[in-house]
């Protein structure tokens, strides 16, 4: 579901850059939303690539899940038994 999620604001990524595109030709800028559209499209969708490969690779998302993880309270339960386990395995 979060994929989904993800997928669907791509494309509502793309509607809002067709409507910005479409207002800047009512306020008297000659733009071809024809020619432009796709190629700004692809290029968004490449820099927001690159910046989720730079947070892979730097490891922000593995430290943003970590703390996610540490709320959740399930997962909080689980890893204490572990700590425990740790402990009276030393």
């Amino acid at each position: 579901m979060s994929r989904t999620a993800s997928y669907l604001a791509l494309v509502n990524a793309g509607m809002i850059l067709f409507l910005v595109m479409s207002k800047l030709e009512d306020y008297g800028f000659d733009i071809e939303i024809e020619k432009y559209f796709f190629p700004l499209l692809i290029m968004g969708f490449v820099v927001l690539g690159i910046f989720g490969w730079l947070e892979d690779y730097l490891g922000f998302h593995k430290l943003e899940r970590e703390h996610i993880e540490e709320r959740n309270p399930y997962m909080k339960q689980i890893l204490d038994r572990l700590e425990s386990i740790e402990k009276k395995i030393k």
